[in-house]
């Protein structure tokens, strides 16, 4: 879809946006009126009093929208959130700015309060319908009109195959990366030009250095991926290949090998920024002390550090497992003792918002296992796992191999749904040893995983994180809230959906406890 017609499609979401406004004004007065004989007869009545709310309801929409709306993304960038959120700010404010006219100009006291009230629900629901349904066909449109992209991958790493699997999961469906250069082989035949040193072999490196070898342009654009800062002559050699291809180059910011997102990113005077705090902020909630950060920081931290954090643990505490450390001074200790625990929950980050980290963000244990697997498709993160049941590990182990190749699997393990024996708890402990692993993954369930954790703190030899459902997630047993359900904080409601039994008394108990300690 060219550019013009974006803006041209986009420009109709306020005409679409009038009609949904007038349809639930007329739907609201003929609920409240319907035994009336007829629209004018009621308007008649009322001395054209809804005439007037109608006419005054479109000119205020009006400018609602050029003042909120237009300053939003466009409408096909926005998730489900985001357009209900557009909505009913909207009608919000427009409801209000009608009321209060109304009221100014002494006529507010006659019109249906009924009528007020069903027009905002009306409004609220229609509009979102409409923008749902047109946010659908613009992206429908898109993909019908989108011209795929070639890419021609340029990396610091020294696997091209694995750096493409790495960069195809950037990509938007239907684009590809046709070719894969390394910075690596570019600084081999750099030396080799310097050391030949002749006219002839000047030529050939130089031919050998053009993308394609023969200076094809089979690709539209060069994506740059690198595995940390670059330094001054890598940022050389980037900046003199892609001036060479006369393609437009894109090139991913990132964090030590993790791709940095909106959570790291800040803006200064307009310029944006990469914030990264070392996770040494710490918040805390109810006596557990959460760490302050980002999924984004978590991850490259993790990465990063690994080797210093080994022997120790991670938790990811939510609602449940905060109030359970609250009400047990042990449970709470051995949360406290922990190398970070994240905050796996809105009402945790929105605690810690109101304590004064406007910086704090949700950092799901789900969410976190992906974004690793991701940032470990490089090779140099191993992983084990341990818990779950055998079913789920088995699908875990296939999801993983398929979906983040180059990542390095040491082992999974299914425990007995039973205490070990001290034999069997050692025997345990040395096969993870043994299989070498950076990150040992465990997924036993709150408050089980924290406790062993905490027992075997020292004796293994790998960073361990309790993420307690994320096998189900990553493995495919158990499906997932959706992005705009976790957005607004209600994904423990979706899971209680899927599970009533189990989940019921436990979050609603713990929900209301947790409002009534944080009060």
């Amino acid at each position: 879809m060219q550019k013009s017609d974006e803006d041209k499609l986009q420009r109709l979401l306020l005409p679409l946006d009038l009609i949904s406004v007038a349809l639930a004004l007329l739907l609201a007065i003929y609920v409240r009126f319907h035994k009336a004989p007829g629209l004018v007869a009621i308007a008649g009545s009322y001395d054209g009093l809804y005439f007037l709310i109608f006419a005054l309801v479109l000119i205020i929409y009006v400018a609602v929208f050029f003042l909120t709306d237009s300053g939003n993304k466009p409408l096909i960038d926005q998730d489900p959130f985001d357009k209900t959120v557009n909505v009913i700010k909207n009608q919000l404010m427009m409801l209000i700015c009608l009321i209060c006219f109304l009221y100014l100009i002494r006529v507010g006291y006659w019109a249906s309060r009924a009528v007020v009230i069903m027009f905002f629900v009306f409004g609220t629901v229609i509009d979102t319908a409409v923008r749902f349904i047109y946010g659908k066909y613009l992206s429908n449109r898109a993909k019908a009109e989108y011209r795929p992209k070639k890419y021609l991958l340029l990396t610091d790493g020294d696997d091209p195959e694995r750096e493409k699997s790495i960069g195809e999961q950037l990509l938007s469906p239907g684009d590809t990366i046709t070719e894969v250069q390394t910075l690596s082989g570019l600084k081999r035949t750099e030396a080799a030009e310097a050391a030949e040193a002749t006219e002839a072999a000047a030529v050939r490196t130089l031919s050998s250095l053009s993308p394609t070898k023969a200076g094809s342009k089979d690709f539209d654009e060069v994506l740059v991926l690198t595995r940390g800062e670059p330094d001054k002559e890598e940022l050389r050699i980037i900046k003199e290949f892609t001036d060479r291809t006369g393609k437009p180059r894109r090139t991913v910011l990132n964090m030590d090998g993790v791709n940095a997102s909106s959570d790291v990113i800040r803006y200064m005077r307009g310029v944006p920024v990469l914030r990264y705090s070392e996770l040494k902020d710490r918040c805390s909630v109810l006596g557990v002390d959460f760490t302050v950060t980002s999924l984004t920081e978590a991850v490259s931290y993790i990465k990063e550090n690994v080797k210093r954090l080994k022997g120790q643990y991670i938790c990811f505490g939510n609602v449940h497992t905060t109030v359970m450390a609250h009400e047990d001074v042990e449970y709470r200790e051995i949360q406290n003792r922990a190398a970070f625990v994240m905050p796996d929950g809105m009402p945790i980050v929105k605690a810690q918002k109101k304590k004064g980290y406007k910086e704090a963000c949700r950092v799901a244990g789900p969410d976190f296992m992906g974004k690793t697997f991701r940032a470990a498709m490089d090779g140099k993160l191993s992983m084990y796992f341990y818990g779950s049941t055998e079913e789920t590990e088995k699908a875990l182990e296939e999801n993983l191999r398929k979906n983040y190749p180059g990542i390095d699997l040491r082992g999974f393990e299914s425990p007995p749904f039973r205490e070990l024996t001290l034999k069997e708890d050692e025997e345990t402990v040395k096969r993870i040893n043994e299989s070498g692993a950076d990150i040992l993954w465990v997924g036993l369930g709150a408050p089980k995983q924290e406790k062993w954790m905490a027992e075997h703190a020292g004796r293994i030899n790998a960073l361990m994180l309790g993420v307690g459902a994320g096998f189900d997630f990553h493995g495919g047993t158990t499906k997932r809230a959706p992005f705009w359900i976790q957005k607004i904080g209600m994904e423990w409601l979706y899971r209680l959906f899927q599970d009533p039994k189990r989940l019921l008394k436990r979050y609603v108990v713990t929900n209301i406890k947790f409002l009534l300690y944080n009060h």
